[in-house]
Protein backbone atom coordinates (compact mmCIF):
# COMPACT_ATOMS: atom_id res chain seq x y z
CA UNK A 1 0.00 0.00 0.00
CA UNK A 2 1.34 3.14 -1.12
CA UNK A 3 1.23 6.92 0.60
CA UNK A 4 0.03 9.67 -2.35
CA UNK A 5 1.41 12.91 -2.34
CA UNK A 6 1.95 15.95 -5.13
CA UNK A 7 5.13 16.83 -3.82
CA UNK A 8 7.59 14.56 -1.82
CA UNK A 9 10.78 16.33 -0.54
CA UNK A 10 13.80 14.30 0.49
CA UNK A 11 15.76 16.49 3.01
CA UNK A 12 14.62 18.75 5.77
CA UNK A 13 17.67 21.59 5.99
CA UNK A 14 17.34 24.83 4.25
CA UNK A 15 17.11 24.10 0.28
CA UNK A 16 13.90 21.50 1.53
CA UNK A 17 12.22 23.66 3.71
CA UNK A 18 12.66 26.77 1.32
CA UNK A 19 10.97 24.34 -1.32
CA UNK A 20 8.09 23.63 0.98
CA UNK A 21 7.61 27.59 1.99
CA UNK A 22 7.41 28.35 -1.92
CA UNK A 23 4.99 25.80 -2.96
CA UNK A 24 3.15 26.26 0.15
CA UNK A 25 2.92 30.06 -1.26
CA UNK A 26 1.77 28.17 -4.71
CA UNK A 27 -1.19 27.52 -2.11
CA UNK A 28 -3.83 24.82 -4.17
CA UNK A 29 -3.65 22.37 -1.23
CA UNK A 30 -0.96 20.41 -2.48
CA UNK A 31 -0.33 17.14 -0.64
CA UNK A 32 3.58 17.34 0.20
CA UNK A 33 5.40 15.07 2.67
CA UNK A 34 8.95 15.80 3.91
CA UNK A 35 11.83 12.92 4.86
CA UNK A 36 14.45 13.47 6.60
CA UNK A 37 16.89 11.07 8.96
CA UNK A 38 16.73 13.71 11.55
CA UNK A 39 13.43 13.65 14.21
CA UNK A 40 13.35 17.33 13.93
CA UNK A 41 13.64 19.59 10.51
CA UNK A 42 16.94 21.78 10.77
CA UNK A 43 19.60 19.61 8.68
CA UNK A 44 23.34 19.17 9.53
CA UNK A 45 23.66 23.37 9.68
CA UNK A 46 20.64 23.73 12.20
CA UNK A 47 21.40 20.54 14.03
CA UNK A 48 18.09 20.73 16.79
CA UNK A 49 18.42 19.14 20.01
CA UNK A 50 16.06 16.31 20.64
CA UNK A 51 12.02 17.29 21.31
CA UNK A 52 12.58 16.89 25.32
CA UNK A 53 15.97 18.58 25.57
CA UNK A 54 16.91 22.63 25.59
CA UNK A 55 20.16 24.25 24.87
CA UNK A 56 20.74 27.43 25.85
CA UNK A 57 21.33 29.96 23.49
CA UNK A 58 21.40 27.77 20.55
CA UNK A 59 23.38 28.78 17.79
CA UNK A 60 23.83 31.95 18.32
CA UNK A 61 25.27 34.71 15.89
CA UNK A 62 24.51 36.13 12.69
CA UNK A 63 25.24 33.41 9.96
CA UNK A 64 22.49 31.97 11.78
CA UNK A 65 19.65 34.07 11.99
CA UNK A 66 18.33 34.07 8.78
CA UNK A 67 18.34 30.41 8.69
CA UNK A 68 16.63 30.06 12.02
CA UNK A 69 13.89 32.25 10.78
CA UNK A 70 13.37 30.16 7.64
CA UNK A 71 13.51 27.13 10.26
CA UNK A 72 10.45 28.70 12.03
CA UNK A 73 8.41 29.36 9.37
CA UNK A 74 8.82 25.70 8.13
CA UNK A 75 7.69 24.12 11.27
CA UNK A 76 4.86 26.50 11.31
CA UNK A 77 3.43 25.30 8.14
CA UNK A 78 0.08 23.70 8.17
CA UNK A 79 -0.71 20.48 6.09
CA UNK A 80 3.04 19.15 5.23
CA UNK A 81 3.67 15.28 6.42
CA UNK A 82 6.74 15.89 8.11
CA UNK A 83 8.27 11.89 8.02
CA UNK A 84 11.37 12.82 10.45
CA UNK A 85 13.22 9.57 11.87
CA UNK A 86 12.88 8.05 7.93
CA UNK A 87 15.17 7.08 5.51
CA UNK A 88 14.91 7.45 1.92
CA UNK A 89 16.37 4.45 1.00
CA UNK A 90 14.57 4.09 -2.94
CA UNK A 91 13.86 6.24 -5.84
CA UNK A 92 12.44 4.74 -9.05
CA UNK A 93 10.34 6.50 -11.75
CA UNK A 94 6.81 3.61 -11.81
CA UNK A 95 3.74 3.79 -14.24
CA UNK A 96 1.90 6.14 -11.34
CA UNK A 97 5.02 8.13 -10.44
CA UNK A 98 7.98 8.17 -9.09
CA UNK A 99 8.52 6.32 -6.20
CA UNK A 100 10.17 6.46 -2.79
CA UNK A 101 11.03 3.49 -0.45
CA UNK A 102 11.05 5.39 2.93
CA UNK A 103 12.24 3.15 6.01
CA UNK A 104 11.74 4.21 10.03
CA UNK A 105 10.92 3.04 13.31
CA UNK A 106 7.69 1.87 11.63
CA UNK A 107 9.21 -0.50 8.98
CA UNK A 108 9.11 0.62 5.03
CA UNK A 109 6.41 3.18 3.45
CA UNK A 110 6.02 3.33 -0.38
CA UNK A 111 5.21 6.85 -1.17
CA UNK A 112 4.37 7.54 -4.58
CA UNK A 113 4.73 11.30 -5.85
CA UNK A 114 4.16 13.63 -9.50
CA UNK A 115 6.77 15.41 -7.76
CA UNK A 116 9.92 14.36 -6.17
CA UNK A 117 13.07 16.90 -4.67
CA UNK A 118 16.19 15.93 -3.55
CA UNK A 119 17.71 17.92 -1.12
CA UNK A 120 19.68 15.54 0.57
CA UNK A 121 22.59 17.88 1.35
CA UNK A 122 26.24 16.82 1.61
CA UNK A 123 28.39 15.12 3.93
CA UNK A 124 32.61 15.53 5.03
CA UNK A 125 34.85 13.63 2.68
CA UNK A 126 36.04 10.51 4.13
CA UNK A 127 39.78 11.12 4.62
CA UNK A 128 41.90 7.78 5.37
CA UNK A 129 44.99 8.01 6.83
CA UNK A 130 46.90 5.46 9.26
CA UNK A 131 45.15 4.88 12.42
CA UNK A 132 42.17 6.52 11.23
CA UNK A 133 39.61 3.42 12.21
CA UNK A 134 40.69 4.19 16.03
CA UNK A 135 38.02 5.52 18.31
CA UNK A 136 38.15 9.64 18.42
CA UNK A 137 38.64 10.05 14.77
CA UNK A 138 35.79 11.72 13.90
CA UNK A 139 34.46 13.59 10.52
CA UNK A 140 34.64 17.42 12.14
CA UNK A 141 31.01 17.81 10.97
CA UNK A 142 30.14 14.97 13.35
CA UNK A 143 31.66 17.11 16.07
CA UNK A 144 29.98 19.99 15.32
CA UNK A 145 26.81 17.71 15.17
CA UNK A 146 27.23 17.02 19.00
CA UNK A 147 28.01 20.44 19.77
CA UNK A 148 25.05 22.24 18.12
CA UNK A 149 22.47 19.73 19.30
CA UNK A 150 23.69 18.89 22.85
CA UNK A 151 26.55 21.18 23.77
CA UNK A 152 28.91 18.13 23.84
CA UNK A 153 32.33 18.11 23.25
CA UNK A 154 33.31 14.35 22.13
CA UNK A 155 36.48 14.71 23.77
CA UNK A 156 38.39 15.68 26.46
CA UNK A 157 41.15 17.47 24.00
CA UNK A 158 40.70 17.90 20.31
CA UNK A 159 43.14 18.47 17.45
CA UNK A 160 41.53 19.58 14.10
CA UNK A 161 42.98 19.17 11.17
CA UNK A 162 42.30 19.58 7.23
CA UNK A 163 42.28 22.07 4.65
CA UNK A 164 39.11 23.74 5.10
CA UNK A 165 38.22 26.68 7.02
CA UNK A 166 35.31 25.32 8.92
CA UNK A 167 37.71 24.47 11.04
CA UNK A 168 37.64 27.76 12.19
CA UNK A 169 33.96 27.93 12.95
CA UNK A 170 34.56 25.00 14.69
CA UNK A 171 36.99 25.33 16.56
CA UNK A 172 35.28 28.24 17.88
CA UNK A 173 32.24 26.58 18.55
CA UNK A 174 34.25 24.05 20.79
CA UNK A 175 35.83 27.04 22.70
CA UNK A 176 32.18 28.43 23.44
CA UNK A 177 31.10 25.36 24.46
CA UNK A 178 33.80 24.70 27.47
CA UNK A 179 35.92 22.07 25.15
CA UNK A 180 39.81 22.43 25.11
CA UNK A 181 41.62 22.24 21.74
CA UNK A 182 44.75 20.96 20.94
CA UNK A 183 45.40 22.77 17.72
CA UNK A 184 44.00 23.57 14.32
CA UNK A 185 46.43 22.25 11.45
CA UNK A 186 45.94 23.65 7.63
CA UNK A 187 47.82 21.52 5.31
CA UNK A 188 48.41 24.13 2.91
CA UNK A 189 50.21 26.75 3.55
CA UNK A 190 48.64 30.34 4.72
CA UNK A 191 50.37 32.25 1.66
CA UNK A 192 48.53 29.60 -1.00
CA UNK A 193 45.37 30.16 0.93
CA UNK A 194 45.51 33.47 1.00
CA UNK A 195 46.77 33.97 -3.26
CA UNK A 196 43.50 31.51 -3.73
CA UNK A 197 41.09 33.88 -2.39
CA UNK A 198 42.76 37.13 -4.21
CA UNK A 199 41.57 35.22 -7.49
CA UNK A 200 38.12 35.39 -6.52
CA UNK A 201 38.71 39.06 -5.03
CA UNK A 202 35.32 40.52 -6.15
CA UNK A 203 33.22 37.40 -4.58
CA UNK A 204 35.51 37.85 -1.00
CA UNK A 205 34.73 41.69 -1.16
CA UNK A 206 30.95 41.19 -1.58
CA UNK A 207 30.95 38.39 1.38
CA UNK A 208 32.66 40.40 4.20
CA UNK A 209 30.63 39.56 6.55
CA UNK A 210 31.84 35.32 6.18
CA UNK A 211 35.34 36.32 6.38
CA UNK A 212 34.39 38.79 9.12
CA UNK A 213 32.88 35.59 10.98
CA UNK A 214 36.19 33.40 9.93
CA UNK A 215 38.25 36.51 11.46
CA UNK A 216 36.06 36.49 14.62
CA UNK A 217 36.59 32.88 15.57
CA UNK A 218 40.55 33.49 14.93
CA UNK A 219 40.09 35.65 17.90
CA UNK A 220 37.87 33.42 19.50
CA UNK A 221 41.22 30.74 19.46
CA UNK A 222 43.91 33.06 19.97
CA UNK A 223 42.09 33.94 23.44
CA UNK A 224 41.92 30.48 23.95
CA UNK A 225 45.86 30.09 23.90
CA UNK A 226 44.82 27.96 20.54
CA UNK A 227 47.50 27.13 18.29
CA UNK A 228 46.34 27.71 14.29
CA UNK A 229 49.11 25.95 12.38
CA UNK A 230 49.23 26.41 8.31
CA UNK A 231 51.64 24.12 6.21
CA UNK A 232 51.33 21.45 8.84
CA UNK A 233 50.41 18.37 7.56
CA UNK A 234 48.62 15.14 10.07
CA UNK A 235 50.07 12.36 8.62
CA UNK A 236 48.85 9.51 11.32
CA UNK A 237 46.34 8.86 14.30
CA UNK A 238 48.34 7.59 17.18
CA UNK A 239 46.73 5.02 20.12
CA UNK A 240 46.60 1.43 20.24
CA UNK A 241 42.55 1.08 21.55
CA UNK A 242 41.99 4.39 21.05
CA UNK A 243 43.36 7.79 19.67
CA UNK A 244 46.62 9.34 22.28
CA UNK A 245 47.75 11.65 19.74
CA UNK A 246 48.37 12.44 16.38
CA UNK A 247 51.46 12.32 14.02
CA UNK A 248 52.14 15.74 12.19
CA UNK A 249 54.74 17.43 10.02
CA UNK A 250 55.64 19.72 13.19
CA UNK A 251 56.11 16.27 15.54
CA UNK A 252 53.50 14.51 17.86
CA UNK A 253 50.39 16.48 19.17
CA UNK A 254 48.75 15.06 22.25
CA UNK A 255 44.85 14.64 21.84
CA UNK A 256 42.20 12.07 22.60
CA UNK A 257 39.76 13.33 19.53
CA UNK A 258 40.87 14.12 15.82
CA UNK A 259 38.09 16.13 13.79
CA UNK A 260 39.24 15.50 9.82
CA UNK A 261 37.92 18.04 7.49
CA UNK A 262 39.38 18.48 4.01
CA UNK A 263 36.12 19.44 2.44
CA UNK A 264 32.34 18.27 1.32
CA UNK A 265 30.81 15.71 -1.00
CA UNK A 266 27.40 16.05 -2.73
CA UNK A 267 25.12 13.50 -1.05
CA UNK A 268 23.95 11.87 -4.52
CA UNK A 269 23.18 8.49 -4.10
CA UNK A 270 19.45 8.78 -4.91
CA UNK A 271 19.38 10.87 -7.75
CA UNK A 272 22.28 8.53 -9.40
CA UNK A 273 19.59 5.73 -8.04
CA UNK A 274 17.30 6.97 -9.86
CA UNK A 275 19.25 7.06 -13.24
CA UNK A 276 19.67 11.38 -12.93
CA UNK A 277 22.93 12.97 -15.34
CA UNK A 278 25.59 13.46 -12.59
CA UNK A 279 29.00 15.40 -12.82
CA UNK A 280 31.76 15.46 -11.04
CA UNK A 281 31.80 18.08 -8.39
CA UNK A 282 33.73 20.09 -6.21
CA UNK A 283 37.94 19.64 -5.66
CA UNK A 284 36.95 17.37 -2.74
CA UNK A 285 35.13 14.61 -5.18
CA UNK A 286 31.74 12.97 -5.48
CA UNK A 287 29.09 13.87 -7.88
CA UNK A 288 26.62 16.53 -8.41
CA UNK A 289 23.31 15.95 -10.28
CA UNK A 290 23.12 18.49 -13.04
CA UNK A 291 19.85 20.53 -13.21
CA UNK A 292 18.30 22.73 -15.15
CA UNK A 293 17.43 26.74 -13.70
CA UNK A 294 14.26 25.36 -11.68
CA UNK A 295 16.18 22.22 -10.33
CA UNK A 296 14.73 20.13 -12.87
CA UNK A 297 16.99 17.07 -13.27
CA UNK A 298 17.59 14.84 -16.52
CA UNK A 299 14.61 12.76 -15.10
CA UNK A 300 10.97 13.58 -15.67
CA UNK A 301 9.64 14.95 -12.48
CA UNK A 302 12.21 14.91 -10.25
CA UNK A 303 13.90 17.97 -9.02
CA UNK A 304 17.11 18.68 -6.76
CA UNK A 305 18.80 21.38 -5.29
CA UNK A 306 21.09 22.56 -2.71
CA UNK A 307 24.29 20.33 -2.13
CA UNK A 308 22.79 17.55 -4.36
CA UNK A 309 23.91 19.45 -7.62
CA UNK A 310 27.12 20.90 -5.50
CA UNK A 311 28.47 22.10 -2.08
CA UNK A 312 27.80 26.16 -2.06
CA UNK A 313 26.49 26.38 1.54
CA UNK A 314 23.37 26.58 3.66
CA UNK A 315 22.30 30.25 1.98
CA UNK A 316 22.65 29.29 -1.53
CA UNK A 317 21.13 26.01 -0.71
CA UNK A 318 18.13 28.11 0.69
CA UNK A 319 17.66 30.10 -2.80
CA UNK A 320 18.38 26.74 -4.94
CA UNK A 321 15.38 24.92 -2.60
CA UNK A 322 13.65 28.65 -3.03
CA UNK A 323 13.73 28.15 -7.11
CA UNK A 324 13.23 24.42 -7.14
CA UNK A 325 9.57 24.68 -5.29
CA UNK A 326 8.69 27.35 -7.84
CA UNK A 327 9.78 25.35 -10.50
CA UNK A 328 7.60 22.73 -9.19
CA UNK A 329 4.86 24.68 -8.73
CA UNK A 330 5.17 25.86 -12.10
CA UNK A 331 5.71 22.20 -13.66
CA UNK A 332 2.45 21.14 -11.80
CA UNK A 333 0.22 23.94 -13.37
CA UNK A 334 -0.19 26.18 -10.27
CA UNK A 335 1.58 29.48 -11.68
CA UNK A 336 2.05 30.58 -15.33
CA UNK A 337 6.06 31.17 -16.45
CA UNK A 338 6.04 35.08 -16.25
CA UNK A 339 4.46 34.57 -12.48
CA UNK A 340 7.41 31.73 -12.15
CA UNK A 341 10.32 33.81 -13.77
CA UNK A 342 8.82 36.89 -11.19
CA UNK A 343 9.07 34.80 -8.36
CA UNK A 344 11.72 33.46 -8.74
CA UNK A 345 13.88 36.67 -9.53
CA UNK A 346 14.98 37.18 -5.73
CA UNK A 347 16.76 34.25 -4.87
CA UNK A 348 17.98 33.62 -8.73
CA UNK A 349 19.97 36.84 -8.21
CA UNK A 350 20.81 35.92 -4.35
CA UNK A 351 22.15 32.33 -5.77
CA UNK A 352 24.24 33.60 -8.48
CA UNK A 353 26.50 35.91 -5.34
CA UNK A 354 26.77 33.01 -3.54
CA UNK A 355 27.91 30.89 -6.16
CA UNK A 356 30.64 33.10 -5.88
CA UNK A 357 31.76 33.25 -2.67
CA UNK A 358 31.61 29.22 -2.62
CA UNK A 359 33.62 28.90 -5.96
CA UNK A 360 36.31 31.10 -3.67
CA UNK A 361 35.92 28.67 -0.92
CA UNK A 362 36.66 26.04 -3.26
CA UNK A 363 39.69 27.44 -4.27
CA UNK A 364 40.90 28.53 -0.39
CA UNK A 365 40.50 24.76 0.90
CA UNK A 366 41.00 22.71 -2.52
CA UNK A 367 42.49 19.47 -0.82
CA UNK A 368 44.39 18.49 -3.76
CA UNK A 369 48.07 17.75 -2.98
CA UNK A 370 47.42 17.88 0.50
CA UNK A 371 45.17 14.59 1.74
CA UNK A 372 47.76 12.54 3.93
CA UNK A 373 49.26 9.37 2.24
CA UNK A 374 47.85 5.97 3.34
CA UNK A 375 50.11 2.72 3.91
CA UNK A 376 49.70 -0.30 2.08
CA UNK A 377 47.76 -1.60 5.23
CA UNK A 378 45.78 1.61 6.10
CA UNK A 379 41.65 0.19 5.40
CA UNK A 380 40.36 2.47 2.56
CA UNK A 381 36.93 0.68 2.74
CA UNK A 382 36.12 0.57 6.55
CA UNK A 383 33.07 -1.60 6.10
CA UNK A 384 34.20 -4.49 4.89
CA UNK A 385 37.86 -4.01 6.08
CA UNK A 386 39.49 -3.63 2.41
CA UNK A 387 43.01 -1.96 3.10
CA UNK A 388 45.15 0.22 -0.11
CA UNK A 389 47.07 -3.15 -1.09
CA UNK A 390 44.05 -4.77 -1.61
CA UNK A 391 42.86 -1.84 -3.81
CA UNK A 392 45.76 -1.18 -5.91
CA UNK A 393 45.99 -4.91 -6.78
CA UNK A 394 42.25 -4.27 -7.73
CA UNK A 395 42.78 -1.05 -10.25
CA UNK A 396 45.95 -2.84 -11.69
CA UNK A 397 43.74 -5.58 -13.46
CA UNK A 398 42.37 -2.49 -15.10
CA UNK A 399 38.51 -2.96 -14.17
CA UNK A 400 35.75 -0.44 -13.38
CA UNK A 401 35.00 1.12 -10.07
CA UNK A 402 32.46 -1.86 -9.97
CA UNK A 403 34.55 -4.30 -10.89
CA UNK A 404 36.91 -3.18 -7.98
CA UNK A 405 33.79 -3.08 -5.49
CA UNK A 406 33.45 -6.87 -6.78
CA UNK A 407 36.62 -8.15 -6.71
CA UNK A 408 37.31 -6.49 -3.21
CA UNK A 409 33.62 -5.92 -1.46
CA UNK A 410 34.77 -2.15 -1.30
CA UNK A 411 32.03 -0.27 -1.22
CA UNK A 412 29.46 -3.26 -0.36
CA UNK A 413 29.24 -2.11 3.66
CA UNK A 414 26.65 -0.57 5.42
CA UNK A 415 27.65 3.35 3.51
CA UNK A 416 27.15 1.64 0.26
CA UNK A 417 30.15 3.33 -0.70
CA UNK A 418 29.01 7.07 0.34
CA UNK A 419 32.60 7.20 2.18
CA UNK A 420 34.75 4.84 -0.08
CA UNK A 421 34.08 5.91 -3.68
CA UNK A 422 35.90 8.78 -3.95
CA UNK A 423 38.80 7.50 -2.32
CA UNK A 424 38.73 4.85 -4.73
CA UNK A 425 38.52 7.14 -7.81
CA UNK A 426 41.19 9.25 -6.47
CA UNK A 427 43.01 6.27 -6.28
CA UNK A 428 41.97 5.12 -10.11
CA UNK A 429 42.61 8.31 -11.50
CA UNK A 430 46.54 8.43 -9.88
CA UNK A 431 46.92 5.00 -12.29
CA UNK A 432 45.95 6.92 -14.97
CA UNK A 433 41.61 6.11 -14.78
CA UNK A 434 40.13 9.38 -14.83
CA UNK A 435 37.17 8.42 -16.95
CA UNK A 436 35.02 5.93 -14.32
CA UNK A 437 32.09 6.98 -13.44
CA UNK A 438 32.00 5.35 -9.90
CA UNK A 439 29.34 2.82 -8.07
CA UNK A 440 25.67 1.41 -9.75
CA UNK A 441 23.84 2.88 -7.12
CA UNK A 442 21.73 0.07 -5.90
CA UNK A 443 18.38 -0.52 -3.86
CA UNK A 444 19.16 0.14 -0.56
CA UNK A 445 20.79 3.56 -0.59
CA UNK A 446 20.83 3.05 3.78
CA UNK A 447 20.75 0.14 5.83
CA UNK A 448 17.54 -1.83 6.51
CA UNK A 449 15.73 -4.49 8.44
CA UNK A 450 15.36 -7.60 6.42
CA UNK A 451 11.86 -7.85 8.01
CA UNK A 452 11.39 -4.60 6.85
CA UNK A 453 11.64 -5.83 3.30
CA UNK A 454 9.94 -9.41 3.42
CA UNK A 455 6.60 -7.55 4.95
Amino acid sequence: MADTFDVVIIGGGPAGQAAALALALAGHGLAIAVIDEPPRPGGQILRQPPAPFAVSNWLPGRSYDGLKAQLARFEALEGISWLGGHSAIGLVREADGLVVQASGQDGLRRLVARRVLVAAGCQDLAVPLPGWTLPGVYAAGGIQAFIKSQQIVPGERVLLAGTHPLMLLIGAQIVAAGGTLAGVLFAQPRQTMIANALRHATAAAAHAGNLAAAASAMKVLAGAGVAVRFDTALTAAIGNSQVEGARTAAGDIACNAIGLCYGFVPQSTLPRMAGARVQTAGPAGGWATVADGWGQSSVPGLFVAGETTGVAGAPAAMAAGEMAGIGIAHSLGLIDASEAQHRAGPARRRHARLLGFARMLDAVADPTGYLPAPTPDTLACRCEDVDFATIDQAIATGGSANAVKLATRCGMGACQGRNCEPTLLRRMATAGRTDDTGFTQRFPARPVAIGDLAD
